[in-house]
């Protein structure tokens, strides 16, 4: 049974870091091969999609597993009429997107709407895929998705780098690459489902249920949970809606390009640590269940610890190699535009601070959807969203997309506050463990300092990331590991 665990999750561990790692070299090709307002009309597409693919997931993922972790209704049950209603919602919400893009500034480009519905498609399949996946979770059977993750990022990776060289072969064929980018992006995602889909019947009969009144039941669990997600994702990516309405176009998708690069980075972050908390969610519903308080402050304290040690690491990191990084994964354009005074190490340097606020207010969110209180989230992000998007209408046409950076940052702080007011005011952490955290930030900035004095700048951005960092993370990580196992030790 430990086995089964310890596989079960080791797969879905590399399975995320292996992703997070090809992401990361899509966003190097992207952002050399296609022209940088190109770049800003493709993060354009993804952005505003984004905000109503997530309305149409409505957290379904996160109910199912706390459902199946109950173990009050069959798991095929749950996940089969999940199905059913996710395509359902997927069908209307995305469809519904594509008509509001008609009548939207900066969306209505004949090109810019064929990458719509492309990408439309992409989000369908996504949906279908994601309950093919809870079925394995169900069953921890989690190994067999490593291979298919990782092989269609592979064919994703390929097909854009052999679409995009295109460009430089065909003269006037920047539109045909631009295209072929969304459509290599759905042609991954078509071979991971295939994939999932051969493998996960192996396991179970795949089939869509029409249980109207269980379907009814798993919405209106899901609706406020969803409808959070589906808020906080609203303020998070906003801004780059809401640019195009203020700048001219050709300046608009520069300075969504510039934006865009740094969000990507954070986002692909932030996927790490996501998977985490869904793994710990089955965990926290059962001790709320049980009303075993000593476990949740337990599980509460050490998922602060691990979230808030992965972000002084990331922006440890950041701040020796800010500039040799954007360098390595980008064109000069980024680091010195034309039509702005910020570039996107500027950028970057902003929304790194959301990390850590966008961590924590995930661990008090779980620990609130664990609990039952998904409600309560729903109008905590109702406020946010409205003085998200006060301040950007405000102030974007003043300081461009630093103040859309420093508006999602405060946006998340506010969330974080409010969702840990909630959670702590139950579950209370003492003022030392309080003061184990500040010294695992003085022992980073420590090592920082030395760091920052002893690097060799001659050596190329390459070579200073490939020699200081493996030393940097090996140092910290081994004595946050020994620091937090002495905490434990004597406590």
């Amino acid at each position: 049974m430990y086995k089964k665990i310890a596989s079960n999750t080791l797969a879905q561990i590399l399975s995320k870091f292996l992703t997070a790692l090809i992401s990361i070299f899509l966003i190097g090709i992207l952002t050399k091969y296609l022209p940088i307002e190109l770049y800003g009309s493709y993060n354009k597409v993804y952005n505003y999609l984004g905000i109503f693919a997530f309305l149409a997931d409505l957290g379904l993922y996160a109910i199912m597993i706390r459902e199946i972790s109950l173990g009050r209704v069959k798991a095929e049950k749950i996940i089969w009429n999940v199905l059913t209603l996710r395509t359902w919602l997927g069908l209307c919400i995305i469809g519904l997107a594509y008509l509001i893009a008609l009548f939207t500034p900066g969306l209505q480009d004949p090109l810019i709407l064929i990458a719509i519905l492309v990408v439309w498609v992409f989000t369908l399949i996504s949906l279908i895929n994601s309950a093919l996946l809870a079925l394995m979770q169900s069953q921890m059977k989690m190994e067999f998705s490593l291979f298919s993750v990782v092989f269609g990022k592979i064919i994703n990776i390929s097909l854009v780098a052999i679409f995009l060289m295109i460009v430089f072969v065909w003269e006037g064929a920047q539109s045909l690459a631009f295209i072929s980018v969304f459509v290599a992006g759905l042609i991954w995602v078509t071979i991971n489902t295939l994939l999932n889909y051969l493998y996960a019947r192996k396991i179970a009969r795949i089939r869509y249920l029409f249980d109207i009144a269980y379907i009814q039941e798993i919405f209106i669990k899901a609706l406020p949970y969803g409808a959070a997600l589906f808020l906080s994702v609203v303020y998070f990516k906003i801004d780059i809606f809401l640019i195009p309405f203020f700048e001219p176009k050709a300046q608009a998708d520069v300075s969504i390009a510039l934006y865009a690069l740094p969000m990507k980075i954070v986002e692909v972050l932030m996927v790490l640590w996501g998977f985490y908390l869904n793994s710990l969610l089955p965990t926290l519903t059962e001790k709320y269940e049980t009303k075993d308080t000593r476990a949740l402050h337990w599980l509460l304290w050490i998922s602060i610890k691990v979230l808030l040690s992965f972000w002084i690491l990331i922006l440890a990191l950041w701040n020796l190699f800010a500039y040799e990084t954007i360098s390595i994964i980008s064109t000069p354009e980024y680091l010195n535009p034309a039509w702005s005074i910020y570039n996107s190490v500027s950028a970057l340097s902003v929304v790194l601070w959301v990390l850590i606020f966008h961590f924590l207010a995930l661990v008090f969110i779980y620990m609130l959807i664990a609990s039952g209180r998904q409600w309560v989230l729903l109008w905590i992000n109702l406020w946010v969203v409205l003085i998200n998007i006060i301040w950007n209408i405000i102030f974007i046409p003043i300081y461009s997309f630093m103040w859309a950076a420093a508006v999602t940052l405060v946006s998340q702080a506010i969330l974080m506050c409010v969702c840990a007011s909630m959670v702590l005011f139950r579950i209370p952490l003492s003022l030392k463990q309080f003061w184990w955290y500040g010294f695992s930030l003085l022992y980073a900035f420590a090592l920082f300092l030395m760091f920052h004095s002893f690097i060799a700048r001659d050596i190329g951005a390459i070579w200073q990331i490939l020699i200081y960092a493996p030393i940097f993370i090996v140092l910290y990580a081994g004595w946050e590991y020994f620091y937090t196992k002495k905490y434990f030790l004597n406590n």
